[in-house]
């Protein structure tokens, strides 16, 4: 069963994630991740229907897809946090100011601003609308400029 669905899915997968990814290799890998995901619950096709075992392994290589990118946010982010010294503050203070903002609206923000994504790549991305990603986005703005007035209010 499996190898059937690799034979009849796996370029189509892995352009889908081409789309996501931007990068071939990394496309190509969550692809061979996707199917070895459906090869450890081969059990759970056995019921399927071809459109239902192409909607699993779509969700499935979304799904990796956004783990992947966020390990990687977070990743990057800890080095940020990490790398400053005492030379160089403004990587500190960009992470402290990034730490103020709910977990999964800092991985927005983050993804638009440092990654450059737009919002509909982060809509498909996330499973939310544009109009969404844009609103939280916004929310982000408003509560890092709250931060950064406060700080000059606070400076002597």
């Amino acid at each position: 069963m499996i190898a059937t669905l690799y034979a009849r899915f796996y370029q189509e997968i892995s352009n889908f994630l081409q789309s996501l990814a931007r990068d071939q290799a990394e496309a190509e890998d969550l692809a061979q991740d996707t199917f070895m995901r459906a090869l450890q619950h081969a059990d759970l096709f056995l019921d399927m229907t071809e459109s239902q075992c192409r909607a699993w392994l779509y969700r499935t290589a979304r799904n990796l897809f956004i783990d992947k990118a966020r390990r990687r946010q977070r990743i990057r982010f800890e080095a940020l946090s990490e790398s400053g010294g005492e030379d160089d503050t403004s990587q500190v203070y960009v992470a402290q100011m990034l730490a103020k903002l709910p977990p999964e609206d800092r991985t927005f923000f983050y993804l638009r601003h440092f990654e450059g994504m737009n919002a509909t790549q982060l809509s498909e991305q996330y499973g939310l609308t544009p109009s969404a990603i844009r609103s939280r986005l916004m929310k982000c703005r408003a509560i890092l400029s709250q931060q950064i007035d406060q700080q000059r209010r606070e400076e002597p």
